[in-house]
């Protein structure tokens, strides 16, 4: 992670276009491009639906844009340290099963210049035996 960045941030104004397809040939309501310097795009399409599997070759469509605001973050290393220790837990905690138990946590970072790294490492206790029977 480096320890200067953007953050983006909405600042709620926004713009939507709206269209309608048929089969291929789109029709757009309101033309025109947003005004805004930096956007987020957020498409969404709806099919016109009869009953339960069958739709017509009609789409509804509208395209909204967000206006994003740019900030410059500058972040401590012990700020960096904890926003990526935490990235990494969350990761880490989706792979873990609730049965497993963490046993030992070693955390090891190193700033090389603008950008810290952070190696996360989890000890953990798993039962990965399994029940047979045996025959003789």
């Amino acid at each position: 992670m480096s320890l200067h960045g953007e953050t983006k941030k909405e600042t709620g104004k926004e713009k939507a276009n709206y269209e309608i397809n048929i089969n291929n040939f789109k029709i757009n309501l309101p033309k025109g491009v947003p005004y805004f310097q930096n956007y987020d795009t957020i498409s969404e399409r709806k099919k016109l639906k009869i009953f339960s599997n069958f739709y017509f070759p009609i789409e509804f469509a509208k395209t909204t844009y967000k206006e994003l605001e740019k900030t410059s973050v500058t972040y401590t290393e012990e700020e960096a340290k904890s926003i990526l220790i935490k990235k990494l837990e969350k990761e880490l905690k989706e792979q873990i099963q609730d049965e497993e138990k963490i046993v030992n946590t070693q955390i090891n970072s190193k700033l090389e210049g603008e950008n810290l790294e952070v190696e996360l490492i989890y000890e953990v206790l798993e039962n990965i035996g399994t029940n047979e029977k045996i025959l003789f």
